[in-house]
């Protein structure tokens, strides 16, 4: 049991910290353009106006999908309660493969929404 426990809290990282992200990068870009933390890709860094709504919008992208795959996750975990450890581990890496695929959905979606608002020097497209 307690392998499933160990397991059911790290497959649930993934959409918490979604969620959790999520919500602060909707709310509230890093109030400067760094190499450190926040969306970073060259589009997104060209200005504030790219990096505030990369922000925006990928913050509520990731918000959405951790609020969609918390309850599978947790699902999943449940159907997973009481068996043996092999099949445990098996299912939880399945599910985490398709977690980090989901993680990269935003960020192709969050660069199309860019190239679609701003130009390459990052001004806005009328």
């Amino acid at each position: 049991m307690w392998f499933w426990v160990f397991m059911t809290a790290s497959c649930m990282l993934v959409p918490v910290l979604m969620i959790l992200f999520g919500k602060l990068f909707a709310k509230k870009a890093p109030p400067q353009i760094n190499h450190l933390y926040g969306y970073r890709t060259k589009m997104s860094r060209l200005n504030m106006d790219t990096w505030n709504y990369a922000h925006h919008f990928f913050g509520r992208l990731w918000f959405r999908m951790g609020c969609v795959m918390l309850p599978g996750t947790v699902f999943c975990m449940v159907l997973l309660y009481g068996r043996d450890e092999n099949t445990i581990g098996t299912a939880c890496s399945v599910l985490v493969a398709v977690q980090v695929v989901l993680l990269i959905v935003p960020l192709i979606r969050t660069e199309r929404e860019l190239h679609r608002i701003f130009d390459a020097q990052g001004r806005r497209r009328e």
